[in-house]
């Protein structure tokens, strides 16, 4: 079992420790685990920007290193690889890209989390789009996520369709045109897109993405990797088996794990 996504307390919307993700994974006999907890804010003047959904700047530095310190405890157990998940801000990630250029990271992850000034998980959001506009939202959500992986980086893209998250209609609406332009443009950058078992903590349920864009995913060959997104240890690898069993069902043969931002294939199972 592999598991590329994690959080943590320092977060500050998370709980336990990176040791008790850690101490959990081996319990569970995950063979791959990825600690890739919230990048801070690096483009704010402030430390601490937003506390309760990121660590400080200041505290970045004892992360990668207690990390990288649990990577050597458990060599001989488990593989820990080093990560971060950053925000995509288009025309703002030089920030980013520098603060992030002087740790030795086995791969980020890219996703977005804020899309038009807003949280996509606040339900307040949809209020004000009428049903008649929620293909062309959609559309321009899956374009903002196309962007994320055109510009080449991140290795993992997060969460592809999260904007359901708190929106359950919003997943039947169908966006076939930007849908695509997502997909190839994930599969041209060199990044793979992540089966995150996250959905089942909001309203929608299910996973990110859903059967179909899975699917779509699979004709177009976009290489895949498993995330739990766990917030609280016990989510670690959460509905494994299932993700196994569908996606060999839909034809997917292998994991893509990244090493020193290097990657490399696992078989699924």
């Amino acid at each position: 079992m592999i598991d590329l996504h994690t959080h943590h307390q320092r977060c500050g919307h998370a709980t336990g420790s990176l040791r008790d993700y850690v101490v959990e994974a081996l319990e569970k006999g995950v063979k791959v685990l990825g600690l890739s907890d919230h990048t801070p804010m690096f483009a704010s003047k402030e430390d601490h920007a937003l506390p309760p959904v990121a660590m400080p700047k200041s505290e970045f530095p004892s992360y990668v290193a207690e990390a990288l310190a649990l990577k050597a405890e458990f060599e001989n157990s488990i593989e820990i690889l080093v990560s971060t998940e950053a925000d995509y801000f288009h025309g703002r990630m030089d920030a980013y890209t520098e603060a992030l250029g002087g740790y030795p990271l086995d791969y980020v992850i890219g996703s977005l989390h804020m899309f038009e000034g807003r949280d996509i998980f606040d339900v307040t959001r949809w209020e004000a789009v009428e049903e008649n506009d929620l293909a062309a939202v959609k559309a321009r959500y899956f374009r903002a996520v196309a962007a994320c992986a055109q510009s080449r980086l991140f290795h993992v893209i997060g969460h592809v369709d999260a904007l359901k998250g708190n929106y359950p209609n919003l997943d039947a609406v169908p966006a076939p045109a930007a849908t695509d332009e997502m997909l190839l443009a994930i599969r041209n950058s060199g990044a793979v897109m992540e089966v995150n078992t996250s959905g089942g903590t909001k309203q929608c349920g299910g996973w990110y993405p859903n059967f179909d864009l899975l699917e779509r995913a699979h004709h177009f060959q976009v290489p895949i990797t498993f995330a739990s997104d766990a917030h609280v240890p016990e989510r670690i690898c959460d509905q494994y088996p299932e993700v196994v069993r569908v996606l060999s069902d839909i034809g997917f043969k292998a994991w893509t794990v990244f090493r020193n931002q290097e990657a490399r294939e696992y078989p699924l199972c």
